[in-house]
């Protein structure tokens, strides 16, 4: 469909739309749904009319934020077919005294049209819309759809406190009775934020399984801000343009001012309060040709993060991505030899506090390490590939000397954050048993299984670590090393990462 006709298209609809309105006494001000009252007792001359269905239902809701963490909020949904109605995110603060009744029916005072595009490799359009300058202490209520083609339950997302805060971390998730479990209990668990480490959905280009996974998906997206890393898995869909089609992130650290807006960016950085977060893609994908751009972003991001840690503005530095560099997963131990010849460079000169990342179906959590040693200045990797996927098991020689904790079965990690400190848990569950096909399957019995805290660098460890970006011809060099050894371990990647 031609540019021109969805503009057309767009057009009659919007102009239904507000015929509709006037005819009801609507103003565009006031978009909430109209209450016609009783004109009094009248014979009726016809029987009822059943109202049409809605054409256009949304679905997948799925809530982020492109710009402040506590005061911004955004929407991305789905609707079936090339063309829909023109549709809106209607919003409102949740005020004190309001119940249930009072938060669902309440007029809105907000309404933001949305953003629209074709979804990629299915006949239907993604949705986005962004509302900002948002009361920072107020929960936020919306809904999304159109008179014409339908609207969304109004949902409520609880704001982030500006103190004691928590997320939650996870990656490798699908479809499967493996991943339901670990979303009810995430549902069931208080968090502000939750952060998936790649490999979402597994539609590996089938692009209906994406509707499945945002099906499954919706109650606890649709209420708690997520942000997410691409992984290997999302590389398979069209080379990642499925991922950056159906996400709403931030902008690229700083390059976006000169690329322009990108509201699926596939890397990007953001604060909550004093931690400053960077999702990468760690080379997953490498195809789109956007790594060189990356590389320049994130060492210009964690050397301003540095800096900003020494001057006392914030207390923690963490990265996101899907590849771990060092693990004892059979068949991948003992590290990825690419990331560490790149990527570890990198988080150790800027002194990284914690490296979250999936992949590997096991939860495994490290000591501070670099380069495969102990050291206390180093950054911890904790490993949580247990969303649901599969269940895999450890080498059989044994975790390497970083490795403090080690668990086989599907999960999660809680982060609580204070001033200072985060507190950290891994809820698991365990499988049936340790054979394969007794790994398909899971006990369903969530506790507990590790428990560890990280606490805010001294000064002097933080001044060492604020460090001039490197030049280009230093980065060239690194990149080079890297496709290098990318080339010689590809064959090995795609043996055991399917």
């Amino acid at each position: 469909m031609s540019s021109s006709e969805y503009s057309r298209r767009r057009f009659l609809a919007a102009s239904a739309s507000s015929l509709a309105l006037i005819a009801c006494g609507e103003d565009s001000d006031s978009p909430s749904p109209i209450s016609l009252t009783d004109p009094g007792p009248q014979e009726p001359t016809n029987p009822p009319v059943t109202p049409p269905a809605a054409s256009h239902p949304p679905r997948g809701a799925h809530v982020s934020f492109t710009g402040h963490a506590q005061t911004s909020r955004s929407v991305t949904w789905f609707t079936d077919g090339d063309q829909a109605p023109i549709s809106f995110l209607e919003f409102d603060s949740v005020e004190s005294g309001m119940d249930e009744e009072a938060i669902a029916n309440t007029p809105f005072r907000h309404r933001i049209e949305s953003r629209v595009e074709p979804t990629t490799g299915v006949e239907a359009l993604t949705h986005r819309a962004s509302a900002g300058d948002l009361p920072a202490d107020k929960a936020f209520r919306y809904r999304i759809g159109s008179d014409i083609g339908g609207w969304s339950p109004v949902r409520v997302v609880q704001p982030i406190p500006g103190d004691s805060w928590s997320f939650i971390h996870y990656g490798d998730q699908g479809t499967g009775p493996l991943a339901k479990l670990v979303t009810d209990e995430v549902l069931k668990t208080p968090s502000d934020l939750v952060l998936i480490a790649g490999d979402l959905s597994y539609a590996d280009g089938t692009q209906t399984v994406w509707d499945t996974w945002f099906d499954q998906q919706e109650a606890l997206l649709a209420q708690r801000p997520m942000l997410a890393a691409p992984g290997n898995h999302e590389e398979k869909d069209f080379g990642g343009d499925a991922f950056k089609n159906r996400f709403t992130h931030p902008g690229k650290p700083f390059t976006s001012i000169i690329t322009g807006d990108n509201p699926g960016s596939s890397f990007y950085s953001f604060d909550v309060n004093r931690v400053h977060f960077l999702v990468t893609t760690a080379g997953a994908l490498i195809n789109d040709g956007t790594l060189p751009e990356e590389l320049l972003n994130i060492e210009a991001d964690l050397s301003l993060a540095a800096v900003r840690r020494a001057a006392g503005e914030i207390d923690f530095i963490v990265v996101m991505q899907h590849f771990p560099i060092w693990t004892d997963q059979d068949g991948r131990s003992p590290a990825n030899p690419a990331l560490v010849a790149l990527e570890e460079n990198i988080i150790v000169r800027y002194g990284v506090d914690l490296l979250l990342v999936g992949h590997d179906h096991i939860y495994q959590r490290s000591q501070p390490m670099s380069f495969g040693q102990v050291n206390p200045l180093g950054y911890l990797q904790v490993m949580v590939g247990t969303g649901g996927a599969s269940i895999r098991l450890f080498d059989a020689d044994g975790p390497q000397a970083w490795s403090v904790s080690e668990f086989v079965g599907i999960g999660f990690a809680r982060y609580e954050v204070t001033p200072g400190k985060i507190a950290v848990e891994f809820v698991g569950a365990p499988p049936l048993g340790m054979s394969d096909k007794e790994r398909r399957e899971s006990t369903g019995e969530f506790k507990v299984e590790d428990r560890f805290e990280v606490t805010a660098r001294d000064w002097l460890a933080c001044r060492d670590c604020v460090q001039v970006p490197r030049t280009r011809m230093e980065l060239v060099t690194l990149l080079r090393d890297y496709t290098r050894r990318l080339g010689g371990i590809r064959p090995h990647y795609h043996h055991h990462h399917g």
